[in-house]
């Protein structure tokens, strides 16, 4: 619970995403609106990944 709470407080949201977020990009690239994405990589993370490698 600690290293869990240590590991939250570092997403710039300040929470770990619901599974209804994560769903929704599912639900999106299943869809036919998604036909034209490809060779993507999509980060559910509160902006987690957006401050790697900036001391954040």
């Amino acid at each position: 619970p600690e290293e869990l709470e240590k590991q939250v407080q570092s997403i710039p949201w300040k929470r770990a995403a619901e599974p209804e977020e994560i769903g929704k990009l599912a639900l999106y690239l299943a869809s036919g609106d998604a036909d034209y994405v490809t060779g993507a990589t999509f980060y559910i993370d509160g902006g987690l990944m957006q401050n790697q490698g900036q001391g954040a």
